[in-house]
């Protein structure tokens, strides 16, 4: 903001998270003059801030009051304000000094420069600038996310400032605003060694050395480190074709599944660092295929059930102080349990998790079906970031048709676990909901389904490719439908809503390959995560370029949400997916394409299925390894334990 000359009374908001971020920070920019700012407590010797709450939310009104003040009298008044002890301030904000630091014309003595990031004997030395300080750029080569350290020789009172961020383009830095991945470490006297005690995620970083008036001696760093602290995967499957530029993004998409997994998966390294419900669904599929892992999931889905305590429906992000539901991430919740279970036969988790999966099966019917039949909840209701028309009232279409599929899923679980009764009463909520859906939810002149109907009654005049693809995923398209959707998957209309992130088009993908279009679907991947790859990309994108309307083309730049590649790549290309739960039966139906061979391995828990495809002619020769106590359907027939090479 901008404030003109005189006194003025500065009120702001800190409920706002900023990530990695124990202090919040004013930065006052200006050329000429004087400025003071003092307590409105009156106390000339007091810091000049203070504090007034907490409040349970914006609305209550001792926050109202403080926010609409507009007198020092007033903010003194307030029952909740307090003063803020100079002891829990800082002296600065090394974001705010190293974004807006003013470049300056002074030679630079640095030797050994790349001994920094590089294992060698030699100390990259900085010698003191005649004017200002000194700033180096690193670049670590590719996504990390862990804890910084460092060993170094310094004068005492130097101080080493450090700025983390993702993204640089031609010389520009895509600064993390919201973010503040820094640290300021003051040195003593001579050798010393530090570890931050900060995880952060980061591809480069400034680092800021701020010599002591007066110092000659120059500061001796012996190496800037990042410990890497994921999830320990074991790096047991494989995948790699023809084609380069698909192996590149089959590993970035394997990187960001990693940096992403904590002791729960999370959306990203760098921000957030949150356990998302819905993405964790993406994200556990990806997982069972880029790694083998089915440990962390399993962990996630129990968690997420874990919030019916105080939730009609499993909330979005667990464990949290921050009570939200994101109803399409509830209903993605089941459909990742029945999926896990598809993946491992863990019949012990089907019944630790089971009675969640009712109880949130109950509280939906009970509590949001509407008098039309369909599902009706105040919540946050998006799906993609893009301009759907997903209000938090009102009937939202793709959520119903997510609850036809979760309701389906269910029972599945159900009868696997004797249940018959509860199974075919989901199936019947399934089918009465469909039935609502294609009566009150589509567009007959448009010839798809809207996005919303509104509190207020009004029908949506958005149609978005986001909710055809969820219809048609979920088999809510009548028969005579089917091949107009499976257009609209990949071409709609001029002003329909297009997919805007990886994470949704990972559903066009699943999409692609209910409908048998597996050209279509690599067609994508070269397309959308290509992009990111000459890029020069080393982790996948939270956004496709354009969401944020502005230079960059994503804000994270590492998350787990978007590595479909990381599952369709073995899933269609190599073509292995489970027919039985655990892989007790499995299917081998590989599609090559362009590609003259491909080859890989997919852990299952019964050991690893490794596959080798060559294309002779019209045919494709595939050597199969299938693991003991399983049986994989090639071609149509039946392969037990062995090696086996199979024409097509």
């Amino acid at each position: 903001m901008s404030l003109s000359e005189g006194e003025h009374l500065l009120v702001a908001d800190v409920s706002s998270p900023f990530y990695h971020e124990w202090f919040f920070g004013f930065v006052f920019d200006y050329e000429q003059g004087e400025l003071s700012v003092r307590s409105p407590l009156g106390d000339a010797e007091a810091y000049p801030f203070v504090s007034i709450g907490t409040f349970p939310s914006q609305e209550d009104a001792g926050f109202q009051s403080a926010w609409q003040a507009s007198s020092a009298a007033q903010i003194a008044s307030h029952p909740a304000v307090q003063p803020i002890q100079w002891a829990h301030t800082a002296a600065a904000n090394v974001f705010a000094d190293t974004v807006f630091a003013v470049p300056m014309d002074a030679p630079l003595q640095v030797e050994h420069p790349y001994s920094l990031v590089s294992a060698n004997p030699s100390d990259t030395v900085i010698h003191p600038s005649a004017k200002g300080d000194v700033e180096l750029l690193v670049d670590f080569g590719r996504e990390l996310v862990g804890f910084f350290e460092m060993e170094l020789c310094a004068p005492e009172g130097t101080v080493i400032d450090l700025n983390a961020f993702e993204y640089m383009e031609d010389g520009r830095i895509q600064w993390t605003y919201g973010l503040h991945n820094t640290f300021r470490y003051i040195a003593r006297k001579g050798w010393q060694s530090w570890r931050s005690v900060v995880r952060r995620g980061f591809r480069y970083a400034t680092l800021t050395i701020r010599f002591p008036q007066g110092a000659t001696q120059a500061v001796r760093l012996r190496g800037l480190r990042c410990y890497l602290n994921t999830y320990p995967y074991a790096y047991q499957a494989q995948f790699q074709c023809s084609d380069a530029l698909l192996n590149d993004i089959w590993e970035i998409s394997r990187h960001t599944v990693r940096l992403c997994s904590e002791d729960t998966f999370v959306d990203c390294p760098s921000y957030e660092q949150t356990f998302w419900v819905g993405d964790a669904r993406n994200e556990s599929l990806f997982s069972y295929t880029a790694f083998g892992d089915t440990r962390l999931a399993r962990r996630c889905l129990l968690l997420a059930g874990e919030s019916l305590w105080r939730s009609p429906l499993v909330e979005s992000q667990v464990p949290s102080g921050w009570e939200d539901i994101l109803t399409a991430w509830s209903l993605l919740w089941t459909i990742a349990c029945e999926e896990y279970y598809r993946y491992t036969d863990d019949r012990e988790f089907l019944e630790a998790v089971y009675p969640a999966v009712r109880q949130q099966n109950q509280n939906i019917h009970e509590r949001f079906i509407n008098a039309q039949g369909l599902l009706e909840i105040e919540a946050w209701n998006m799906l993609d970031w893009a301009p759907m028309d997903t209000p938090r009232t009102g009937v939202v279409t793709h959520q119903n048709m997510w609850l036809v599929e979760a309701w389906r899923r269910s029972a599945k679980m159900a009868r696997i676990l004797g249940n018959d009764a509860e199974a075919d009463l989901y199936l019947r909520w399934a089918d009465e909901l469909k039935a609502a859906i294609n009566a009150h939810l589509w567009d007959a002149e448009k010839q798809a389904y809207i996005d919303c109907i509104h509190a207020d009654g009004r029908r949506s005049p958005v149609i978005s490719q986001q909710t055809q693809t969820v219809a048609y995923l979920c088999d809510i398209v009548p028969e005579d439908k089917r091949a107009l959707f499976e257009k609209y998957l990949t071409d709609v209309p001029e002003g329909w809503v297009r997919v805007g992130s990886p994470f949704m088009m990972a559903f066009t993908i699943e999409a692609l390959e209910k409908a048998g279009d597996i050209e279509r679907i690599l067609q994508l991947i070269r397309r959308w995560w290509g992009m990111m790859v000459h890029a020069g990309a080393t982790s996948c994108w939270e956004t496709f370029p354009g969401f944020l309307r502005q230079e960059w083309p994503t804000r994270s730049h590492c998350h787990a949400w978007s590595a479909a590649p990381a599952f369709a790549l073995p899933s269609y290309v190599l073509g292995v997916r489970p027919l039985e739960p655990g892989f007790a039966r499995f299917e081998v139906r590989p599609y090559l394409g362009d590609l003259e061979w491909a080859k890989g391995v997919v852990p299952t828990p019964h050991g690893e299925v490794k596959i080798a495809l060559f294309r002779e002619g019209e045919q494709i020769r595939a050597q199969v390894t299938v693991p003991c106590g399983t049986v994989a359907v090639i071609a149509g027939k039946e392969y037990g334990e062995g090696q086996h090479e199979v024409r097509m």
